[in-house]
């Protein structure tokens, strides 16, 4: 049986606070003790980003609404209204504006104040509150809360207060899927399989770099093949992470690469994964001629091996193999990832 990774509740908050451009709420929890970090602890966090938004400033827009009535109100919908005039019912379909606070941003809250209230593992008080949350908002539907929703969200600077909290929701989101999935709800080290957090994985790193150091302009850099002859069919190249430095003829390529192992088995044999050295050695191969260093980096978690390998191809180009134990304290995950550029 596979063995899932185990990474505690404080990174799974901390690479999603990255992934989402929020490194603030890192710099908050820095000086907590890693242990403080769990569930409740963050549900506590969402729950008062509630309180402030649904007393304070609760958001709200004007929503479409579409009903059949006996009189014009608002834009009647033609082809809705279409079979019921042809059968000379006294009734027409329009849709009206109406100003509410029925908006995705206040579902989003509202739903979560939901499973929270429903969650046996939190304590009865933190329930409680909840739900006298929930009750105060009954012009808002629940909905049904997946990745696509919270995808869904844009920013502008009526609604840009709301980011905490949708921050925070989107975490306990992610965490209940993992622990219903593993059937573990002590959630210090929750558990997760293999791939569930790729994505995050690769915006994170992104998010980062970008973040955390200064001498390398970072980007996702998508660039197209150097080949002749119709490209229509030809896959698209697309790095995680794309370093220029700012003053040096210098680059560093990052692919991240969620998987429980970072070798492939062949005939017996133990081998890196194939497809990720061919596409990196040949993200490499399409770079300027001009760089005087060019280094292709495949970062995996840890999980059992650590691994820290430096493959050189010629003076100026190298491939290199690393892990990051997600496991291990934050400022030792920091720590080994800023190694990454502060290599020479």
């Amino acid at each position: 049986m596979e063995q899932p990774f185990k990474v505690p509740i404080r990174n799974l908050f901390v690479m999603l606070s990255y992934a989402n451009d929020m490194p603030d709420m890192v710099e908050e929890l820095a000086d907590l003790d890693e242990d403080i970090i769990t569930y409740e602890f963050l549900a506590k966090k969402f729950m008062e980003e509630a309180r402030y938004l649904i007393r304070h400033r609760q958001v709200r827009n004007y929503v479409a609404h579409t009903k059949e009535t006996g009189f014009i109100s608002g834009r009647m919908l033609m082809n809705e209204s279409l079979g019921r005039i042809m059968e000379k019912k006294p009734a027409v379909v329009c849709e009206k504006d109406e100003y509410s606070e029925n908006v995705l941003f206040n579902q989003i809250m509202k739903t979560t104040l939901r499973d929270l209230v429903r969650n046996a593992q939190i304590t009865a008080d933190m329930r409680k509150a909840c739900y006298l949350l929930w009750e105060q908002m009954p012009a808002v539907d629940e909905i049904y809360l997946s990745k696509e929703i919270f995808m869904r969200i844009t920013y502008y600077r009526h609604n840009v207060h709301y980011k905490r909290m949708i921050h925070l929701a989107h975490l306990l989101h992610e965490l209940r899927l993992l622990s219903h999935r593993s059937g573990d709800w002590s959630l210090y080290a929750s558990s997760v399989q293999e791939g569930e957090l790729n994505h995050f994985f690769e915006k994170f790193l992104l998010n980062f770099y970008r973040m955390e150091q200064n001498r390398y302009q970072v980007k996702s850099e998508k660039f197209h093949w150097q080949l002749s002859g119709d490209n229509t069919f030809l896959p698209s190249m697309q790095t995680d992470v794309s370093m220029t430095h700012l003053n040096e003829s210098k680059k560093i390529i990052i692919d991240a690469k969620f998987y429980k192992s970072m070798f492939q088995f062949h005939f017996e044999k133990q081998s890196y994964h194939s497809g990720n050295m061919y596409q990196m050695f040949t993200y490499l191969l399409h770079q300027p001629k001009e760089l005087v260093q060019l280094r292709g980096i495949l970062i995996y978690p840890f999980n059992g091996q650590e691994i820290n390998e430096i493959y050189r191809w010629d003076e100026r180009m190298t491939i290199e193999m690393m892990t990051v134990d997600l496991g291990a304290s934050w400022r030792d995950i920091y720590r080994r990832l800023l190694q990454v550029v502060d290599k020479q």
